[in-house]
This record gives structure tokens, sequence and C-alpha cells, in this order.
């Protein structure tokens, strides 16, 4: 067996026996140990194709410790060093925090383990919870206890009653929402007829009632939330915009759109971009057409092209010459 074949073979037996020792490795491959040292250090000075190998001296981390000698027992990233995504609700994740309490214990040194967990709190889409993914992480810790509440509050279909902004209310919880563009949490419930959201951070004194509630049928708390530009309360309305093909103009636009279920066609030749949508949320979406300055132009409604135009005159007025 050539030098190049077993070497395909160490690699594939430490792929397949992960923690295999060197003397092993040498009678699977039939040779002495000193030849297959040679190999092991060839593999590991190999810097124009890197093998992902790491031993148990690597992992141990001690200093002086030599990597090729015979009882040296070896790993294989791909097959040992995976990130396999873990799936748990919204009750089950924050079993596991309180799980961790007995660690904070020992862990008095700045923020606490559970802290920098359930401060990026990475839950799936899963029943009536929604979490809207994003690369900013929350501003603030979220006590536990109010996710507790409304995810036990959803099991059993008890409403629940909390302070918002100081006023009393009662409602039924439809679920929870991270908006990762505000960096904050939101409950969704219903009350007096309406359904709407409400920051988490301003509630207050939330607790589960007697009153139970039955959920809306077909009630979808994602596609409830498809049209929404943000967290805005308020009507429906239908947009039709144009983009110029400007710097990366088209590119943003797509991308910032790209989870929504909106129309988006060229025109001119690929001069221009129309997009057509059904959103809520009308001063989110102004703010997101204003950042594109003279790159976009709402079509339809007139009342939001009235609005543009308003605050384009307002900008303009602190520029008059004097």
């Amino acid at each position: 067996m050539d030098s190049v074949l077993r070497m395909e073979r160490i690699l594939a037996l430490i792929e397949a026996k992960p923690g295999i020792c060197g003397l092993a490795l040498a009678a699977d491959c039939g040779v002495p140990w000193p030849l297959l040292q040679k190999d092991l250090e060839t593999i590991l000075l190999d810097v124009d194709h890197p093998i992902p190998l790491y031993t148990d001296a690597d992992e141990d981390g001690e200093e002086g410790m030599d990597r090729l000698c015979p009882e040296t027992r070896w790993f294989l990233e791909t097959s040992q060093r995976r990130n396999v995504p873990a799936h748990f609700t919204v009750g089950e994740f924050l079993q596991i925090l309180d799980a961790l309490d007995f660690i904070e214990q020992k862990l008095r040194r700045g923020v606490s383990l559970k802290e920098k967990i359930s401060a990026g709190l990475d839950l799936v889409q899963e029943g009536t919870y929604r979490y809207i993914k994003g690369r900013l992480a929350p501003l603030q810790r979220l006590d536990d206890e109010i996710l507790l509440t409304v995810e036990k509050a959803l099991q059993w279909r008890r409403k629940i009653s909390f302070e918002f902004k100081s006023w009393p209310l009662v409602a039924a919880p439809l679920g929870v929402v991270y908006y990762s563009r505000l960096r904050q949490w939101y409950l969704a419930a219903e009350s007096g007829g309406l359904i709407k959201t409400y920051n988490l951070a301003k509630v207050r004194h939330i607790g589960m009632t007697g009153e139970s509630f039955t959920y809306p049928e077909g009630f979808s708390l994602r596609d409830w939330l498809a049209p929404r530009w943000g967290m805005e309360f308020g009507r429906e309305l239908e947009v039709k915009v144009r983009f110029l093909n400007r710097s990366q103009t088209f590119a943003k636009v797509r991308k910032d759109v790209a989870h929504r279920s909106c129309l988006l066609r060229e025109e001119d030749g690929g001069q221009s971009l129309i997009y057509e949508d059904t959103i809520v949320g009308k001063n989110e979406f102004l703010a997101w057409i204003l950042g594109f300055g003279s790159a976009a132009e709402i079509l339809e409604p007139a009342e939001l092209r009235g609005e543009i135009i308003s605050r384009v005159k307002e900008c303009l007025s602190h520029y008059r010459q004097i």
C-alpha cells in the first residue's frame, strides 16, 4: 500500500472509529508505528489541503504534550464536531434555562449563563408561537415568567390580565413575537374584538385569569403577521412602488422583501422595478421608502404619495436660503 492510499485509509479509520489511538491505526494499516507517525505528520503539515484532525491532547490543552505518540487518540472534526441544531418549544427551552440555576450559583461574574442564553433566545416557528429571526439580539433580557405565563395561558386557553402603559387590560393571548429590527419581544393578543401586539418590555403585572377563551378558528399568527411592515397596528393598504435601477437598488429591494408574498417585475428594459404588495404599518413602510431617496416613487395609493410629498416638503423647508 503506497503512502497516499495509506493516508486515505488513516482518515477513513479515524472517521469510522473516533478516538482510535496511534498504535491501533498502525495495526489496522499493517505498518509499524514509526511509519504511521510520519504519515500523520504529513497530514498535519499539509497547508494547501488542511485536514480538520484533532487529538485528546488538543482537548486536554496540556502544554508540551506530544500529539504524535502511540497512545494519542485521534478524531476527525467532520465526524465529531458538528453543530447539530436542537428545536424546542418556548416552554421546553425555558425549563432548560431553569435547570441552569445551579450553574449560576457558581458563575457570579458579570452576566450569568442563563441571561446570555435567554437574551439571544432562538426559538423555531412552532404552534402558535413565532420567532422572527435576525442578527440583532434583544436590547434587554425579558423576564422568563412572562413567557411562561403566556405559554400556560395558551395551553389552558385562559385569558391573561396585565397593565400596558398603566392601562389595565384583559386579553386572549395568541402568541409571542421577537421583532429583530426593533430588538423587542411582543405579545399578540385579542381584546375587544381587535388583535393587537403589545411590547412585552412595557407589560406589567401579567397573570393568568380563570376566564377561558376559544382560539380563533383558522387563525394563523404567521399569516396575520405576514403583511405587517413591523409591529405597527393599522389597516391593510395595497401599495405599488417604482424603483429606479441605481447602485444596488434592485438587489436591496429584493433582499428586503424576499420573505413577503409580493409581486416584483422589471420594466423599461430593466431600468425600473415595480413592487406591489399588501402592507400593514404605513409609518415603517414610508421610512423604508424614504431610505431609497429619489430612486423610489410610490405610485399607489394616493394617500401615501401625499404623505411622502409632505415629508419631502418639510425636509426642504429646513434648507431654504436665508
